[in-house]
């Protein structure tokens, strides 16, 4: 009876598909796991078809995230669009299997790999074990067979398809497979892409809902002041109707409401009192700021019976992402080439991939395109796929009627301009589909139309490379027909100060203290930045509300500050991560040592006590090392 009660409180489901024996590591995995509101179902799963037969079974189960093997994962990606998530076999798994296959007498060692699965490091192998090996590659389940047959390889090793082929060729094999722990840490990945996933969901039915009921009247508008969203309570104080409302410039509808004003502006939020239909209300202006880029206007209309205005505040400062080529700071060489890149395809009107980590501009690059293009004075909008209800996808890109009025959807309203494809990798198939052919048709038809919609658009689309490379092979094309490959924050240390400088300048205007001094520099230029260009934000943001609220502005108080808005255990645990060798014991590389330990000293300038401390080691040994 707990143990039916435990699966009626299961919220979520993930399906894993696997071989024979891959399949009982993860029961065993699966039974190990802690205890949580996330259902794992295992199907047995091998060749493309049984692949297509566990995928139906686990969608009919309502499984809404997969599990798989390196090349499972790669032949799920191109055919479902899905959310996969791949446990990787290790180096150690392949080392000891061409440990076994020497043991064996074989010298004619193939190692067989699916084309899209991550690449494998074969020099390393061979060096490490002083033998040749041949990596054999395949794009399809049929070829196994085909190079198992004619491979002068003497034992193939590879998953259980590969065991088969090697049967089938009268050749020994040998299995390789993932262990416990990687198939332990693609569970826990997949549970946790599948609760953002549902909190995504649930925060857009939540902020709609409350959007439409609140008693406060609610106007969202795009970048150019035109009307977006017109929430019933404003349309009860107004008596206009949605219809008559959306897609039209504010200015328009209440030409007394500053709204051209506030968009120059580089106020974050603005409050004032006007005349709405003979009612004096209270207007709050909010920027949105999504991400790295502006996402509009939101304004709130309170009415006042005692027309009373309200003091005026203090502009608010906050860091403005950059839109504009000529802006992009851009001193490192990389980004330099980049800018010019950008420069010499701006005005070439063909689909864009910008791969790059999460965080490194990728987004604000492509809005940098729009606006260096002839399209910059039509609309720019971002759709991102992780946010749209995959059976909704028709309605959302292309609208709907209700009643005797239409609704325009994302593409028709952005036709003219450029649209930002944001996580395509989650698009669902349906959402998929109507992508594709805006892609490719770029024409829009339904019943009742005299003539079809053509869609002049411009696509680009932000990806990371591990999410660009599972797309499946016929959308990453059409995708990316040019594509640009935005580096880390780390490997452009000349940028960094420089945009640090420039985001604390924002917030404090007229202020010296977005001066970088010699400490901060070897601070900033130290500092790995795993969040890039979004954490230098975030940092720089931390960095200017600790200095104004400090008594003291000296040099080494604004040092101070800087480690602290970076994270003193952060910045130290980033360290240690750079110089292995601080972890050592007994130390080895002395000169390694050496040099690690003056960085660690430098970047928070202590003595040599408190540094032996942080290494956890006796001073004297400290000093017996560094004048070795």
């Amino acid at each position: 009876m707990p143990n039916e009660q435990n699966q009626m409180k299961k919220r979520y489901r993930v399906c894993l598909l696997a071989y024979s024996r891959v399949a009982h590591v993860a029961r065993e995995v699966v039974r190990e796991l802690a205890d949580s509101d996330i259902e794992y179902i295992i199907l047995e799963s091998g060749l493309a078809d049984e692949q297509a037969a566990c995928v139906e079974e686990a969608r009919r189960l309502g499984c809404e995230v997969f599990i798989a093997g390196p090349a499972g994962a790669a032949l799920f990606a191109s055919r479902y669009s899905y959310p996969v998530i791949s446990f990787q076999v290790s180096d150690m798994d392949y080392l000891n299997a061409i440990r076994k296959a020497l043991h064996q007498g074989h010298h004619r060692i193939g190692i067989m790999n699916y084309r899209y699965a991550p690449p494998l490091n074969l020099e390393k192998y061979e060096y490490l074990m002083q033998t040749e090996l041949t990596e054999l590659v395949y794009d399809e389940i049929p070829q196994v067979y085909e190079i198992a047959k004619k491979t002068v390889c003497d034992v193939l090793i590879g998953p259980v398809v590969v065991q088969d082929a090697a049967d089938a060729a009268g050749k020994d094999s040998l299995l390789i497979y993932a262990g416990k722990e990687a198939v332990r840490d693609a569970c826990l990945k997949a549970g946790d892409l599948i609760k953002k996933m549902y909190d995504t969901r649930r925060s857009r039915i939540i902020a709609e809902s409350v959007l439409n009921t609140t008693q406060m009247g609610i106007v969202v508008t795009d970048t150019d002041g035109v009307i977006e969203f017109f929430n019933r309570t404003m349309q009860n104080y107004t008596g206009l109707g949605l219809h008559q409302v959306s897609g039209r410039p504010l200015r328009d509808i209440f030409s007394n409401v500053p709204i051209d004003s506030f968009l120059k502006s580089g106020y974050n939020q603005h409050d004032s009192y006007h005349l709405i239909n003979s009612t004096m209300m209270r207007c709050v202006f909010r920027r949105i700021v999504v991400g790295l880029h502006e996402g509009g206007v939101l304004l709130t209309f309170h009415p006042n019976p005692h027309n009373r205005k309200k003091d005026r505040q203090h502009p608010v400062y906050a860091v403005a992402p950059v839109y504009k080529l000529e802006k992009v700071t851009a001193l490192s060489k990389i980004m330099s080439h980049i800018v010019r890149l950008c420069r010499q395809i701006s005005p070439v009107e063909y689909a864009t991939a910008l791969v790059g980590p999460s965080g490194c501009g990728r987004e604000e690059l492509a809005h940098c395109l729009h606006n260096a293009s002839g399209r910059a004075n039509g609309p720019c909008i971002t759709i991102d796929c992780a946010t749209i209800i995959d059976e909704r996808a028709v309605e959302t890109l292309y609208g709907y009627s209700h009643g005797k009025n239409t609704t325009d959807g994302l593409l028709l309203t952005a036709s003219g301009g450029s649209v930002i494809l944001k996580h395509p990798g989650l698009a669902g198939p349906h959402l998929q589909a109507v992508l594709q052919e805006a892609l490719t048709v770029r024409q829009f038809f339904r019943p009742g139309m005299e003539t079809p919609v053509t869609l002049d658009l411009m696509f680009y689309t932000v990806v990371t490379e591990e999410e660009f490379h599972h797309l499946p092979a016929g959308f990453r094309r059409l995708l990316s027909i040019l594509m640009i490959t935005v580096p880390p924050l780390h490997d452009r240390k000349e940028d960094i100060c420089p945009l640090f400088s420039n985001y604390v300048r924002q917030q404090m205007p007229g202020s010296r203290e977005s001066i970088v001094n010699e400490a901060m520099e070897r601070v900033l230029t130290t500092y790995s930045w795993p969040g890039n260009v979004v954490e230098l934000r975030a940092v720089s943001t931390r960095y200017a509300v600790l200095l104004k609220k400090a008594s003291s502005r000296t040099a080494r108080y604004r040092y101070h500050i800087l480690l602290e808005a970076i994270g003193e255990d952060l910045l130290e645990s980033d360290i240690f991560s750079q110089y292995s060798v601080l972890c050592q014991r007994p130390v080895e590389q002395v000169s390694s040592f050496q040099e690690a330990v003056q960085v660690l000293r430098a970047i928070f300038d202590e003595t040599y006590e408190e540094t032996a401390a942080r290494l956890h080691m006796s001073r004297t040994t400290l000093w017996r090392l560094l004048h070795k």
